[in-house]
């Protein structure tokens, strides 16, 4: 049966009818083979224009519709929504942008119209190819993983904890809370970190919708957006968290003393322990790695003093299956290193220290109850603060450093009103309304800042620290007992391996990759999977927690319970018969939406994946895969319209 194809150009009132002569290319169109109907109107994307359009089908029996008006990323949608409620399949209409291509461009209103007419003749040729297509649903799982339990992830854990959804938080720490815990004071408020936290620590460990897995990790991930399943390594703890009630009756019997890694290094704990006094749950771990029966020793001296009987030496990993629709990394990151930078002196010279560091001495749940001392229990007299420690060897500005250390040079400055203190910086980064007023306040309080355009170097001096900046004698060295560095922020030692379960791209740094800086900054690729706070990039507090909120509105939106997800359309297509298993376009598709079927050896598309990119379908070198509504066929039939 021929077609019949209905041609409709809209005048855009006079953005493209007086610019175009419309009528001419009505009455061009009119006589050709397949077009029924060729006509014009003021504005089609009006009611009226939608009411006439839906009219023009069912009266003339259109089973083709070429609609020439504005960018289709206006009123496509609109238009084809009206196709469908005409009874026409929405995908047998082709759309031609003559208003930005033509009338906008064309100030000679008779090549504007010939430029036109050209692509009004190119959609009418490639009608006739188009395809019915036929919308697919799925059904989906409403609930939401969140890996990592720092600020960023409570909050999305918080927000997402709505009646009938259930929540997985998962944190490889024995503890919730992240690197804000470990704080005394955040700016620009300087509350008390952990005051401010622990009523969303209490919160998300009580209700009843959000299942919290601590000392746990993912270990695999399969699905998509809607229906993923999900592995959970929850690691042996050798305390139940059911019996313990937190006594800590068991600390002091345990003969083993090492380095406390939440403390920086600064204070010792035991082989049983809780990260900080006040972490939560309240519940201690034993650290396998350094516990004497663990080690072929009989020690039970914990599990002897424990009154409750909550320690058992015989746990195991337990793997844990979960079914999601949506995942929120919020894994957070690390400061690096400054050991990887001998200039600095950072693990050779005493008081060198990291800004964490001091906020841990800073902290009245520190190693030394809040009292900043040095390595001989005296308190500094003099403080240097060097900014940007490792900026050129990460080739990019952490944006934080800056504010947390003038942060820290306030506190100082109060804590030790008589010591001297210095800032060295390369630049100044205080890029939001009241970093300004911070850094007004700490040059008021008679804080120095020395420019050391990126060169510093430390080296002992008689018993104290010379810090000296600049390349040449015009250098200027000053004399302290403490020097705190800002190190870089940087990915967190266990993104590359979480990536790879996810199998989603990381950017040039290392941090999760977002799917576009301005418009989707906290999605990633791979749909349904996001990435918020540090993990995506470094971040403070406040933009942390507004990201988390922001991906857990988007996952709320999208994923409602009960009710179904529509799956994108216009998908690539695999022909098994041409395909020759060369895996190319598994290998290049940006959404991981393609593998391999083992049996026939041939490249499978995920529909719930694809995003209709067209990667593939360049690349295969055979040509077995097409794009829905981007066949060969079609496209060369536009071209050969724009020649007629």
């Amino acid at each position: 049966m021929a077609e019949r194809i209905g041609v409709y150009v809209c005048k855009c009132g006079p953005n493209i009818g007086d610019k175009v002569d419309v009528d001419a290319i009505v009455d061009d169109v009119k006589g050709i083979e397949g077009v029924a109907t060729a006509k014009s109107h003021n504005l089609l994307c009006s009611a009226d224009g939608l009411e006439f359009l839906k009219s023009e089908i069912e009266g003339e029996k259109l089973t083709r519709v070429v609609v020439a008006a504005c960018t289709p990323k206006m009123y496509e949608q609109k238009l084809m929504r009206a196709c469908e409620e005409a009874g026409l399949n929405p995908f047998l209409m082709q759309m031609t942008n003559i208003r930005e291509q033509c009338a906008w461009v064309t100030p000679d209103k008779a090549l504007a119209t010939r430029k036109a007419r050209s692509l009004v003749m190119a959609a009418i040729n490639r009608a006739p190819l188009l395809e019915p297509i036929e919308r697919k649903e799925i059904e989906v799982q409403a609930d939401v993983l969140v890996v990592g339990g720092g600020v960023a992830g409570l909050e999305a854990c918080l927000s997402l904890a709505q009646k009938g959804r259930k929540v997985y938080l998962v944190e490889k720490s024995p503890c919730i809370g992240g690197l804000a815990a470990r704080f005394e004071e955040v700016y620009p408020t300087m509350e008390c970190a952990p005051c401010m936290i622990a009523p969303e620590l209490q919160e998300v460990l009580q209700k009843e919708n959000i299942e919290v897995f601590t000392h746990s990790e993912v270990e695999e991930t399969l699905g998509s957006f809607g229906n993923f399943s999900v592995k959970i390594r929850r690691k042996a703890r050798y305390v139940s968290e059911e019996a313990c009630i937190g006594c800590g009756a068991c600390f002091e019997p345990c003969p083993v003393e090492v380095s406390n890694e939440y403390d920086e290094g600064l204070s010792k704990r035991k082989a049983i322990y809780v990260p900080f006094a006040g972490a939560l749950p309240n519940v201690p771990v034993i650290d396998k790695d350094n516990c004497k029966r663990f080690k072929g020793e009989e020690c039970r001296a914990c599990e002897q003093a424990c009154p409750f009987g909550a320690i058992s030496f015989d746990d195991k990993d337990e793997v844990i299956e979960r079914k999601v629709g949506a995942i929120i990394l919020a894994t957070g990151a690390t400061l690096l290193d400054p050991k990887a930078l001998p200039q600095y002196g950072y693990g050779k010279l005493d008081n060198v220290v990291t800004a964490l560091q001091l906020e841990r001495l800073n902290a009245s749940n520190g190693p030394t109850g809040g009292k900043v001392l040095l390595k001989n229990g005296k308190e500094p007299k003099s403080i240097a603060f060097v900014f940007c420690v490792g900026r050129k060897e990460k080739e990019y500005c952490s944006g934080i450093c800056c504010m947390y250390s003038i942060k820290l040079a306030h506190i100082m400055r109060e804590k030790l009103p008589d010591a001297k203190l210095y800032c060295f910086y390369s630049d100044i980064c205080v890029p939001k309304k009241e970093h300004q007023q911070w850094y007004d306040r700490v040059v008021d309080q008679g804080v120095e800042f020395i420019r050391s355009n990126g060169t510093v170097a430390v080296t002992a001096d008689k018993g104290k620290l010379a810090v000296k900046h600049g390349t040449d004698s015009s250098g200027k060295t000053v004399s302290v007992d403490m020097v705190v560095l800002a190190p870089a922020v940087e990915p967190s030692s266990d993104i590359e391996k979480l990536a790879g379960i996810l199998d989603t791209s990381r950017d040039d740094h290392g941090f999760f990759c977002e799917e576009h800086a301005l418009m989707k900054p906290f999605a990633t690729a791979l749909e349904g999977v996001f990435a918020v706070g540090s993990c995506q990039g470094p971040k403070d507090i406040g933009d942390a927690v507004a990201q988390a909120g922001a991906a857990a509105g988007r996952v709320l939106s999208r994923l409602v319970p009960g009710e179904k997800l529509a799956l994108e359309p216009m998908v690539a297509v695999v022909d098994e018969d041409l395909c020759s298993g060369c895996k190319t376009c598994i290998l290049l598709c940006p959404y991981s939406a393609i593998t391999r079927d083992k049996e026939k050896g041939t490249s499978v598309v995920d529909e719930a994946l694809c995003r209709g990119c067209g990667t593939c379908v360049a690349a295969c070198p055979s040509g077995a895969i097409t794009a829905k509504q981007f066949t060969r066929e079609q496209i060369l039939a536009e071209i050969k319209g724009v020649a007629k």
